[in-house]
């Protein structure tokens, strides 16, 4: 199974350059040979809540030669998107909570889980019980054989980043906790936030953030104040390749 991941579009009407970069993105995806089973998008997929950027935002997304599934990101409100899927995405799977976009998506023997993790004005997100809950039913129904891919927005461990480990959710713990007791049928976990894509793992599972479609952050910044933008750095996606037990993630630099 392929899995091609991207994230942080942060679209905005008055950014021409990461609107370029994301048609690039789109374009690049939809030219590889090995096709995607699906596209997953973690989060933050406009600029600070703006919700009148969701129409262009799904156009230029829809022009995907692949099913794409999108989760929250603390620059996207949970009610304003899921009306946003409503809309421009009417195929898209329906929350399987009232108010946050939870929902499953089975593909033989993977299961994507998308976790809604949106806080309003906090960056460091939430996760609250009543979404863990949700969590750990959906591991605990899932056949024999079965694995998960886990879709959240936030990276749940230190990232060496001055601004990105300033506030941590005090929620990250509980939710390592939960990879912890299920990393059997856990095969991989997927999230954005940090503009750059960084590979660590919870207990043997392994934890990767994608690449930013717009812009990336400087690697290893200390600075505890806001983050800098790399508008130089070209941008990239990831693709993920799952069979049976073994993962291989390719890097792929849009230029």
């Amino acid at each position: 199974m392929y899995i091609y991941h991207i994230s942080d579009i942060h679209y905005a009407t008055d950014n021409s350059e990461g609107q370029k970069r994301l048609a690039a993105v789109v374009r690049s995806i939809n030219a590889q040979a090995a096709r995607p089973d699906c596209v997953v998008v973690t989060g933050d997929l406009v600029w600070k809540e703006h919700k009148e950027f969701y129409a262009p935002c799904f156009a230029m997304l829809n022009e995907l030669c692949a099913p794409y599934f999108v989760i929250t990101g603390n620059h996207d409100s949970s009610a304003d998107l899921i009306e946003a899927l409503k809309k421009h995405l009417p195929e898209h799977p329906r929350p399987e909570m009232k108010k946050y976009l939870q929902y499953t998506v089975d593909f033989g023997s993977v299961r994507l889980l998308a976790l809604d993790t949106y806080r309003a004005g906090h960056g460091g997100g939430d996760f609250n019980r009543e979404k863990e809950d949700w969590l750990v039913s959906r591991l605990e129904e899932m056949p024999s054989g079965q694995k998960a891919v886990i879709l959240l927005h936030q990276f749940t461990l230190p990232t060496g980043s001055g601004f990105f480990d300033l506030h941590p959710g005090d929620w990250f713990v509980r939710f390592n906790n939960i990879v912890r007791k299920y990393r059997a049928s856990t095969a991989l976990v997927l999230c954005g936030h940090l503009h750059n894509s960084l590979h660590s793992e919870i207990a043997g599972v392994p934890v990767i953030s994608g690449f930013s479609t717009n812009w990336a952050e400087p690697l290893l910044n200390s600075k505890k104040n806001l983050p800098e933008r790399d508008v130089k750095r070209p941008t990239a996606y990831l693709i993920h390749k799952l069979e049976e037990n073994r993962l291989t993630t390719y890097t792929v630099t849009v230029p």
